[in-house]
């Protein structure tokens, strides 16, 4: 259940990096469904995280795979970048 919640965490987190507008992979953001998918998937890393742990463990648990997710998504796409496609802002 432990890897089911990082799994669910880190796709949550994926799906609302590329659903920003902000986002520097696709050419256009994800639409309101991949938004709404992530919600779901951060529903499940909750729900299998307390199914794991006990209630208050499962959900700082959660919370901080939904962190991880949230810093290292952007820097995986930042690698992931040619080169020539990086620019200083």
């Amino acid at each position: 259940m432990n890897v089911l919640g990082c799994v669910a965490a880190l796709i949550a987190m994926a799906l609302a990096y590329l659903a920003a507008r902000n986002q520097r992979l696709l050419a256009r953001p994800l639409g309101r469904k991949a938004r709404t998918a992530a919600w779901i998937f951060a529903m499940l890393a909750f729900v299998a995280w307390v199914a794991c742990e006990t209630s208050l463990p499962g959900i700082f648990a959660a919370l901080t795979a939904l962190m991880l997710g949230a810093v290292a998504v952007p820097y995986v796409v930042w690698l992931l970048r040619p080169a020539s496609e990086r620019k200083p802002h």
